[in-house]
């Protein structure tokens, strides 16, 4: 009878030390990467890496526009364009770093525009969202 004591002992320890350790591993990676906009009509495409917390602007069409990334996190006060006139297939980013917390919830749209009046003409309807 012993025995079982002990042991009921040690599986309700080893049961406890499993649960804590899935608990700090989910709560650890609690970022997630925000899906691709894209808006083929006007040629920008923009996303989200939590692993830096760092939005992507890329060009996808030859005419002339800039694509814009527009960049909004309410709680932290950033609402930030991210200009790209490099032409057609180029892609810049902007890394935030530690400046928005873990599990802050980032909003961003894909949009086109004209860079040397910073005059934006189109984004892609609604935003698109991802975890810091």
């Amino acid at each position: 009878m012993r025995f079982r004591t002990r042991f009921g002992y040690v599986a309700g320890a080893l049961v406890a030390s499993t649960v804590l350790l899935f608990a700090t591993a989910s709560t650890a990676s609690a970022g997630s990467d925000g899906g691709s906009v894209v808006d083929p009509t006007h040629g920008a495409a923009a996303w989200f890496k939590h692993d830096g917390d760092v939005f992507w602007s890329q060009d996808t069409k030859a005419d002339g526009h800039s694509a814009v990334t527009r960049v909004y996190v309410s709680s932290v006060g950033i609402a930030h364009n991210l200009w790209n006139p490099d032409g057609n297939g180029a892609a810049r980013y902007k890394s935030y770093g530690t400046a928005i917390p873990e599990g802050t919830t980032v909003y961003y749209q894909a949009c086109i525009g004209e860079h040397g009046t910073k005059e934006i003409i189109s984004c892609t309807p609604g935003w698109a969202k991802g975890v810091a």
